[in-house]
C-alpha cells in the first residue's frame, strides 16, 4: 500500500494492508524490522529529515512514529475524524503534516505531538501531503480536485 525510502538512503519501509510494516537496510539487503502497530491499513510513510523517526498512517486513523534503529514506538497521534491517507515531515523536523478522509490537513508539532493547526478548505478525501523545501508551505492533493497551498507559521 506505501513505501518511502528515509532521506539517508539507508532504510525502505513498506506499509500494508494488513497493517504491518516492514522496515527494510537497502545497503545491506535485508529486512530489518516488522512493526505491527496499526490494526487497519497502512496508507502513508514518511521519514524524518535526519532518517531517525518513522512516520506512519493508517485506516485506524492514527499516525505513529517509531524510532527506526529499533522499531520501538515513540508515540501514536491521534486526531483525525477519518482514515489518515498522507503523512509528510517537515524538513526542519519540527512538524508533520497529515492528510484525511475527514477532509482536513493537520499540522502536529513533532516533540509534543499536538495538532498545531488545522485547515478544512476540502470538501473531499486528502489523499496527499507535501511540504515545500524551506518548510513554510504544506501543499495538498484532494479527491475534490483541488491542490491547495498553505503558509505554515513558524
Amino acid at each position: 500500500m506505501s513505501v518511502a525510502y528515509s532521506p539517508n538512503g539507508r532504510f525502505l519501509a513498506c506499509g500494508s494492508v494488513d497493517g504491518v510494516v516492514t522496515l527494510f537496510d537497502v545497503k545491506e539487503g535485508k529486512r530489518l524490522h516488522t512493526i505491527e502497530g496499526h490494526e487497519m491499513t497502512v496508507r502513508s510513510l514518511a521519514f524524518s529529515a535526519d532518517s531517525t523517526v518513522l512516520i506512519t498512517a493508517s485506516d485506524d486513523m492514527h499516525i505513529n512514529l517509531y524510532d527506526v534503529e529499533h522499531a520501538q514506538p515513540k508515540a501514536s497521534i491521534s486526531g483525525h475524524s477519518g482514515w489518515v491517507l498522507s503523512v509528510a515531515a517537515s524538513p526542519n523536523g519540527k512538524f508533520i503534516a497529515s492528510g484525511s478522509a475527514d477532509k482536513t490537513v493537520k499540522i502536529w508539532d513533532a516533540a509534543t505531538q499536538a495538532c498545531v493547526h488545522t485547515f478544512d478548505e476540502h470538501t473531499d478525501l486528502v489523499w496527499g501531503v507535501a511540504w515545500n523545501p524551506s518548510g513554510t508551505q504544506v501543499a495538498s492533493g484532494s479527491a475534490d480536485k483541488a491542490l491547495i497551498v498553505y503558509n505554515i507559521p513558524q
